[in-house]
């Protein structure tokens, strides 16, 4: 048993206080480095065109097609989604990867088409009926980008802002919890 455990009305000296606090300093700082090195994966997908929940962003560069990457918003579409509070200031999108370069990217007449497989329409308003910029092509992607689409067809995705360079993915993710 401790000194201080068998006498009740003892006091702390000084330098037992100066301990404790740099026990408490230094557990504080490793709690909060932990805390910066997990949040830091951490990422809560906000829209619909995916499950909504929690997401594990692993730094890759490695992208392929039909994995899930996460970006920034691209900055021709940014004012965009700030002015309409799609997301949250500073999100990222979570998207998977439907081409890669040298695949054959198509968006007319209404409907993206991949290597000539359709895989949904490009929509032309949000689900409030405000117009959408869309990306117009129809041609093998250039090297250094990536072309991303959800399976719903409402989603903001490289229909809406076109290819997303391969310098912009943060990294692949990875599903942790969703509803």
């Amino acid at each position: 048993m401790s000194d201080v455990a068998r006498r009740p009305g003892r006091t702390m000296t000084v330098r037992e206080v100066e301990g404790l606090l740099v026990r408490a300093a230094l557990a504080t700082a490793c709690v909060s480095a932990l805390a910066c090195l997990v949040g830091s994966h951490l990422l809560w997908n906000w829209t619909p065109s995916l499950p909504l929940g929690l997401y594990w962003v692993s730094p890759c560069r490695d992208a392929e097609v039909g994995g899930l990457v996460a970006f920034p918003v691209p900055g021709n579409v940014r004012t965009i989604v700030r002015e309409r509070r799609y997301l949250p200031p500073g999100a990222l999108l979570v998207k998977p990867i439907v081409a890669g370069p040298s695949d054959d990217v198509c968006t007319d007449g209404g409907t993206l088409t991949v290597n000539g497989a359709p895989l949904g329409r490009v929509a032309t308003a949000d689900t409030r009926g405000r117009p959408l910029p869309h990306d117009a092509r129809c041609g093998p992607l250039p090297g250094g980008v990536v072309f991303v689409a959800s399976h719903l067809p409402t989603s903001f995705d490289s229909r809406t802002f076109g290819p997303v360079p391969l310098s912009q993915i943060r990294g692949t993710v990875t599903p942790l919890w969703t509803y």
